[in-house]
């Protein structure tokens, strides 16, 4: 039976879609069997990250209520990876949680973990995912908003459930953000499920859909492994380990920028679905 594992934040903005992704990406890699999840009902973008918006004719609503087949909604991503979408009509407010019961009733049997991409903030998705989830992550990126948005986000959570804070998007060269050490000290260390560095590299491949080729070798890579390792192992990593995944990642960026035109280098600030991105120009894409 599969591990079911929710994704959210008290805040949108976060990178958790991309790190959602990418998380089922490197299970799949190693021969697990995933299954993706957008939670995020009427917003959905997860399928614009894999590459996959024009493959999803079914979505979780039509399969809850009979309207399809499961193999019909569930949209092969990857070997040993699959994509369920959420519906772009319907909003949370409108679904019967008992159906995404009886929905995961018949898929969790077919997987080793599936990934529920909460929408951001708190509401009636987050809480069915919650009750759904054996593990929670919460993402915060640096910056105190949303620190504190997820702290209010965790009294969501049940008393006794498994859950950690995931720190994305963290560079060495902070000056327009927080550090790394500014958010720890604020964690409680047992609740500490790892960081991942702001990734240029990773961020251009989700605008393109292509988010499937990301390094494994590279700082978001390998960071991204070390965070499954904690969150499902329960392993436990010096501080130091996470600290070079950031020096790591500022290099790999520098190199990534080293002949761009200002105007690009000031575009490359996370994962932002702007009227001027490649992804925003459709380019037959719905």
């Amino acid at each position: 039976m599969a591990s079911i594992i929710a994704t959210a934040s008290g805040k949108g903005g976060v990178g958790k879609t991309l790190i959602t992704a990418a998380m089922g990406i490197a299970l799949s890699r190693q021969g697990k069997k995933v299954l993706l999840i957008d939670g995020d009902m009427g917003l959905r973008n997860m399928d614009l990250i894999l590459g996959l918006e024009n493959d999803c004719l079914y979505n979780i609503c039509d399969l809850a209520d009979g309207r399809c087949f499961m193999e019909d909604a569930i949209v092969p991503a990857g070997k040993d990876l699959d994509f369920l979408p959420s519906s772009q009509e319907v909003s949370w407010e409108t679904v019967f949680p008992a159906a995404m019961d009886m929905v995961l009733e018949d898929i969790h049997r077919k997987y080793d973990y599936i990934f529920i991409d909460c929408p951001a903030g708190m509401g009636k998705g987050v809480e069915t995912a919650f009750h759904l989830a054996e593990k929670i992550l919460v993402v915060v990126a640096p910056s105190w908003a949303s620190k504190r948005s997820a702290d209010h986000l965790v009294t969501m959570i049940e008393r006794g459930k498994d859950y950690a804070f995931l720190l994305n998007q963290f560079t060495e060269n902070h000056r327009a953000s927080l550090s790394f050490d500014d958010i720890y000290d604020t964690l409680d260390p047992e609740l500490f499920g790892g960081v991942i560095p702001y990734s240029i590299h990773a961020d251009r491949l989700a605008h393109e859909g292509e988010l499937m080729k990301f390094r494994e070798k590279g700082a978001f890579g390998k960071s991204l492994s070390y965070v499954l390792r904690t969150i499902l192992e329960k392993k436990e990593f010096p501080l130091s380990r996470w600290e070079s995944f950031l020096t790591l990642g500022d290099r790999e960026n520098e190199k990534e920028m080293a002949g761009k035109s200002p105007a690009e280098k000031s575009g490359s600030t996370g994962l932002t679905w702007h009227s001027g991105s490649r992804s925003y120009r459709w380019q037959r894409r719905r």
